[in-house]
């Protein structure tokens, strides 16, 4: 892993109570602190050619909001976020060039995955030659982060 490859790997900062990550490149989003209720990182395949490690959180079984590793701001949002968790939120999967993941809070769940990946079958000819030259993953929660995560229709009533 290297430096950034993307024109815009974005910025990521706090608004008041508010994650926020905006970015031309990715999705932008906003997101209340008090909800999410794991935070992990993520590495892919991708680089050096874009962007391939990446900060997660999740707040409920939905699914997760992704901010590039390499977004201006990452520091100081780490610095403060360990501030407002009271929680050392280590990054330790700078040297990954392949897919990983750990989850970094909450302090029960440290080290263990946040995601299974799993390579997708090709049907057919076309696919198989497809995924011969690029081969596609799917990425999902891992049965750890689920079992800790609120469904999604119980987190929406909450």
């Amino acid at each position: 892993m290297g430096h950034s490859h993307e024109p815009d790997s974005g910025r990521l900062w706090f608004d008041g109570a508010f994650v926020c990550y905006e970015s031309a490149t990715y999705a932008s989003w906003r997101q209340p602190l008090d909800q999410i209720r794991i935070i992990g990182e993520m590495t892919n395949q991708l680089g050096p050619f874009t962007d391939d490690y990446f900060i997660c959180f999740a707040k409920d079984s939905s699914g997760w909001l992704e901010a590039s590793f390499y977004a201006d701001g990452r520091d100081a949002f780490f610095k403060a976020i360990r501030g407002r968790l009271n929680a050392q939120l280590e990054l330790r999967l700078v040297n990954s060039t392949d897919f990983a993941s750990r989850i970094n809070w909450p302090k029960h769940l440290i080290d263990q995955a946040m995601f299974e990946f799993t390579d997708k079958v090709p049907r057919g000819i076309w696919q198989r030659l497809r995924s011969f030259i690029l081969p596609q993953n799917i990425q999902t929660l891992s049965n750890v982060a689920l079992r800790d995560l609120p469904t999604a229709t119980k987190a929406a009533t909450e």
